[in-house]
């Protein structure tokens, strides 16, 4: 390993620790005090920290399962992050494009459990969207019809081109059921 690059990832370790180690020093202070809040603000940016570190570690991987390993990492542990939500999206990614064979269900567990984990999500309809056609790609005809009839009902508003899509394809997904 060059010196500069083995330089760069003792700092970046070191960093990492030594906040972490102010945020449980913090939090444990935080503890004693009852100030229940606070702790938990200093444990979201100690998970922050965490997932910049694993997305850190991802870069410098090329094996699709360690890639994979990794993104599970950070989103199981640190699921109150925008990191987290990120990772899902990648892992999904990952498994359709990233190993020899696509893993399409696997992709989908990773969309699905996107949206139940964050339902609030601003990516979500493009989640729900990417979903729908891994779905349709798959022959789910009830999972299809299912989700674009919620698509539909949600938006009201939605553009009249896309809603007369969704119903294209809830009218098609209900015929092959």
């Amino acid at each position: 390993m060059r010196p500069k690059l083995l330089l760069f990832i003792s700092v970046v370790f070191i960093s990492f620790a030594l906040n972490m180690a102010a945020v449980v020093m913090s939090a444990g202070n935080d503890a004693d005090q009852g100030d229940k809040s606070t702790s938990a603000s200093l444990n979201d940016i100690g998970k922050e920290e965490m997932a910049k570190q694993i997305l850190f570690e991802i870069r410098n991987v090329d094996d699709p399962a360690a890639k994979a390993m990794l993104y599970r990492k950070l989103a199981e542990e640190c699921s109150s992050t925008e990191f987290a939500q990120e990772a899902l999206w990648k892992l999904s990614q990952l498994h359709l494009d990233g190993f020899d064979e696509p893993n399409v269900n696997e992709a989908i567990g990773c969309l699905e459990r996107f949206i139940k984990i964050y339902p609030d999500s601003e990516w979500r309809s493009h989640v729900e969207f990417s979903l729908l056609g891994l779905y349709e790609n798959e022959k789910l005809w009830a999972k299809t019809a299912g989700l674009s009839e919620k698509l539909i009902a949600e938006n009201p508003n939605m553009p009249n081109r896309l809603k007369e899509e969704l119903l294209r394809r809830y009218k098609a997904a209900k015929k092959l059921l």
